[in-house]
């Protein structure tokens, strides 16, 4: 097996993730629901089933302490709007 078949949908997993988090940061205090975030989270890349895509990259950041999810709203930890704070895009 090559390692570029794995690699891509690990590849469009992170980009997921880095949108879904920018958008909830972006809107923030405005607490969002999973249907807001897979009609409004989009990136162009890949194959991956956009809402697939978000539920993943929710249910990945929910466990690094990013996302808070209670279910079907979503908004950012204090952590997230911590670090967003200090610029270090």
């Amino acid at each position: 097996m090559h390692h570029k078949a794995t690699s891509a949908p690990a590849e469009e997993d992170h980009v997921y993730e880095q949108a879904v988090l920018t958008h909830v940061l972006v809107l923030q205090p405005t607490i969002l629901r999973m249907s807001d975030l897979t009609r409004e989270v989009r990136p162009e890349i890949g194959s991956a089933d956009p809402v697939e895509a978000v539920e993943r990259a929710v249910r990945e950041l929910v466990k690094v302490n990013l996302l808070h999810r209670h279910g079907d709203c979503v908004l950012p930890t204090s952590t997230a709007v911590y670090v967003r704070g200090m610029d270090l895009g």
